[in-house]
């Protein structure tokens, strides 16, 4: 079922991964948002390219939707980033200050756990040797 609608899971996650941008262009408010805040400019140095870094993320599920030999690859860097910001949140999920990044725990939990399905599926295997074939000239 999961493998069936995988592209229109590729795209949802990806839109969603890549929502941080906003943290690079306006720190300060994106951790507001989330009742986070940060003194040092070090700190927001930090936080500007975790949203870069969470957006390129983005846009590579968005690309591997559209390119199907891609997925498996992307899926598998994705999972990983995912699920260890995930084990970092569940950590810290009694401590009040990280409150806020409660959401990002679940949905990132949620992409994992999708994205697992999908490469236990064999279906990953498939579309990486389904290579396309590069055009005559």
């Amino acid at each position: 079922m999961i493998v069936k609608h995988f592209t229109k899971i590729l795209y949802i996650t990806g839109i969603l991964t890549m929502l941080p941008l906003l943290q690079f262009f306006l720190p300060y408010t994106a951790l507001q948002i989330q009742g986070l805040s940060i003194g040092s400019g070090g700190g927001i140095l930090f936080v500007r390219h975790w949203g870069l870094m969470a957006f390129c993320f983005g846009a590579l599920l968005v690309y591997a939707a559209v390119y199907p030999h891609m997925r498996r690859g992307v899926v598998i860097a994705a999972a990983v980033e995912k699920l260890g910001l995930v084990v970092m949140l569940a950590i810290v999920w009694n401590e009040p200050l990280f409150a806020g990044m409660r959401p990002v725990l679940v949905v990132d939990a949620l992409c994992v756990w999708l994205y697992g399905i999908y490469l236990v599926s064999g279906q990953s295997s498939r579309d990486f040797a389904q290579v396309p074939e590069r055009p005559a000239r």
